[in-house]
């Protein structure tokens, strides 16, 4: 980190934040502003007086280009392939493959898929899938498999899994899981922090591991992008105090279903859009748009995957973002917003830290209790309308598309947060 000293003298200083507050006090807003649900409170002398030690930890590469990712759940091997093949002439370079099965045909899953030309995670549930695909690998480049240690209280298998398998691993850090369920930046960022150093412990220290970070993308511009610079920063320190090599992490910016709506489908592709867009800036290496229909009775479509797809394209080669670095490196105020996401975070992952355990009972009863004060914080805004969404709370479409959210599998016992399940008064 680098301090650079300001050229701007007091009076200059002066005179900007006297032009500020009087634009602020003619459209009646207070020059302090407090996000409840971020618990966030940031004033306009924040800026002014921030050193500018610079948080952000720039990326491995010399450019800003991240992949493109599609999840298929594997139900049938046929039809799946067809679906992989399809998002791939859609503009996919990276593939991620669920199942619940514990064997698949992986010659007829992965029929006329060319290896070399993108990258593909497996997500390993169980020993048996784990057994079935190392009978069909034969070292297939840009091919990993991911282990969750969050979704399965076995810890022992999955060791044991990491310790036998041939095929390269990325450890999965779910903070998406619990973003989806209402969790605010700083709660899901400590409990990331969490799961990368119980992870670490339970492994005994090796160095060879690689990490990979799913992140929920919420819907506050200017937070999630500062979330996303904390989250390297944080990430870092922890590896370094272990000697685990700074480039052994990559970031999945995941953008889900909160304020997603079935009733009016429209207004979809542009909180997607300006979701993409801070994720991007935040300086993620991947970045999965889920179609926004994914979780409902019907499922997503043709259409809704391509224009998922389409929005990273788009700001990729027409946006040209993936030439722009960081771009809001030296902001005073997204450097104090970083910072100010980052202490908090780091104080509620040292409350976590003292369970000692990755499974801990009462650590889990801590973050549940966590996230359901921000849930409730949340419901009652929406409710009130201090949180308008175009389509749901505010605008209500005339004639509702007929659809539904389907039943969703709760994370640590909670349940997933959609704003649209809520009953306005």
């Amino acid at each position: 980190m680098s301090t650079i000293e300001s050229t701007h003298s007091t009076n200059e200083i002066f005179a900007w934040k006297q032009k500020v507050l009087d634009e602020l006090s003619k459209q009646h807003i207070t020059e302090e502003f407090y996000n409840e649900i971020e618990d966030l409170s940031i004033s306009l002398d924040d800026g002014l007086t921030h050193s500018y030690q610079s948080t952000s930890v720039l990326t491995q590469g010399i450019s800003n280009d991240w992949k493109i990712c599609a999840e298929n759940e594997v139900l049938d091997e046929v039809e799946s392939n067809k679906k992989l093949l399809e998002v791939l002439m859609n503009g996919a370079d990276t593939l991620i493959i669920t199942t619940l099965k514990y064997e698949l045909n992986w010659d007829e899953l992965f029929k006329d898929i060319a290896f070399n030309y993108i990258t593909t995670f497996i997500q390993i549930t169980n020993q048996k899938l784990l057994d079935s695909l190392e009978k069909w690998y034969s070292n297939q480049p840009n091919f990993f498999i991911t282990l969750e240690f969050s979704s399965n209280e076995n810890t022992d298998e999955i060791v044991g899994m990491i310790a036998t398998t041939k095929i390269p691993i990325k450890l999965k850090i779910n903070g998406f899981a619990l973003q989806q369920c209402g969790a605010n930046s700083q709660q899901e960022l400590a409990f990331v922090a969490n799961q990368l150093h119980e992870v670490i412990l339970l492994l005994e220290n090796r160095k060879n591991i690689c990490f990979q970070f799913n992140i929920g993308v919420g819907s506050n511009f200017m937070i999630e992008i500062a979330k996303f610079r904390a989250l390297k920063g944080q990430v870092q320190t922890i590896l370094k105090q272990y000697d685990i090599p700074s480039i052994s992490f990559e970031i999945i910016g995941e953008i889900g279903w909160t304020n997603k709506s079935l009733k009016d489908p429209t207004t979809n592709q542009l909180r997607q859009t300006t979701e993409a867009l801070s994720a991007i800036i935040g300086g993620v290496d991947y970045l999965q748009i889920h179609p926004y229909d994914t979780r409902s009775v019907k499922g997503n479509s043709t259409f809704t995957q391509r224009m998922a797809l389409n929005i990273s394209s788009i700001l990729k080669e027409e946006s040209y973002l993936k030439l722009v670095k960081d771009a809001y490196r030296g902001s005073y105020y997204l450097e104090h917003l970083t910072d100010k996401i980052g202490d908090g975070a780091w104080n509620l992952f040292k409350k976590l830290e003292s369970y000692h355990e990755i499974h801990s009972p009462k650590k889990i009863e801590l973050i549940v209790s966590m996230v359901n004060k921000t849930v409730k914080i949340r419901t009652e805004n929406f409710e009130k309308k201090a949180i308008k969404l175009i389509g749901l709370n505010v605008f209500k479409n005339s004639n509702p598309t007929d659809n539904e959210w389907i039943l969703e599998p709760t994370f640590l016992g909670m349940e997933t947060f959609r704003y649209e399940k809520i009953e306005c008064k």
